[in-house]
């Protein structure tokens, strides 16, 4: 049983050609991968002034450190501001 065994893995070893080259493709899946993680390859530059104020951003800043974070409003739906959902239509 033991030297079939052997038999038939020496067989199919002589199969293998060592000497083949790789698939042209052989890499690609690694490739592509690392090209899905990146988020901009080509950043546009930015050109003039940031779209933020710097007095803005550093009030925040300071409302985050002390704790005083503003808080969001709910969103607004036809001119008024919907803190929950309005109820579903009563069917006749």
């Amino acid at each position: 049983m033991d030297r079939l065994l052997l038999l038939a893995v020496l067989t199919l070893a002589g199969c293998v050609d060592p000497h083949e080259p790789l698939s042209p493709d052989f890499g690609n899946a690694v490739n592509a991968n690392n090209a899905v993680q990146v988020v901009d390859p080509n950043p546009m530059p930015v050109i003039g002034a940031a779209d933020t104020n710097g007095q803005r951003v550093g009030d925040a800043m300071d409302r985050y450190r002390t704790g005083k974070v503003i808080r969001p409003q709910p969103p607004l739906e036809a001119g008024r501001i919907l803190a929950t959902p309005p109820p579903p239509p009563q069917e006749r």
